[in-house]
């Protein structure tokens, strides 16, 4: 899978007022981290940024390039105005090949709208994410979730998954955790609460 790449500048001045120079000059501030060595501090063009974002999420593996090197990287936490949703500031941490990194990676919801559709029912969505460890090759941008397959009653735990029987994964999250039921939508409830009621009452006058 190639990565996302994206270029990065070495960042002198750290604090508040230069933080906000930079983002007033189409620059966004952020820091890399890494194991044994000193916190980088870096900043991002905020086109080139939001761009990567969109496309691949803000979780997942990119590399950095600086100053004509490569250097693979988390997205550990991306900040962001929570009036405006404009990004303020992004957290990395650089990957070593033969080290795991714990994260967490998205749940992608697959079969929503087929099975909603066959069932006149409603997924819900009760977890997001997953918390595991691994090596950074076997990060994923996602993991996918089938649905289509949900009867009502239905549920789909974090033991369904395959990537708990994958010996590249360490998994965190409870086994037991569920990521979605499939349950009767409002619409149809209410139709049946309103048809109990008329079928004893007219059952009652019968009976009278």
């Amino acid at each position: 899978m190639n990565e996302p790449k994206l270029k990065a500048e070495v960042r002198n001045n750290a604090g508040r007022r230069n933080s906000n120079k930079l983002r007033n000059s189409g620059y966004i501030p952020g820091v890399i981290y890494s194991h044994g060595e000193e916190t980088q501090s870096i900043k991002l063009e905020d086109r080139m940024l939001n761009k990567v974002l969109n496309k691949h999420g803000s979780t997942g593996t990119l590399e950095l390039e600086i100053a004509g090197e490569l250097v693979p990287v988390l997205i550990k936490e991306v900040q962001r105005d929570p009036i405006k949703d404009i990004v303020l500031h992004a957290d990395f941490q650089k990957l070593s090949a033969d080290k795991k990194v714990r994260l967490r990676i998205p749940l992608a919801i697959q079969g929503r709208e087929f099975v909603e559709a066959r069932t006149s029912g409603v997924i819900e969505q009760q977890l997001m994410e997953i918390e595991l460890q691994c090596l950074p090759k076997f990060i994923p941008q996602y993991f996918a979730v089938d649905v289509s397959k949900l009867e009502f009653g239905d549920v789909i735990k974090i033991s369904d998954l395959d990537v708990t029987k994958d010996e590249n994964y360490e998994v965190f999250t409870d086994l037991d955790e569920i990521i979605v039921s499939l349950t009767a939508s409002s619409k149809h409830e209410e139709v049946e609460e309103k048809e109990v009621p008329i079928y004893e009452s007219n059952k009652s006058i019968l009976d009278d």
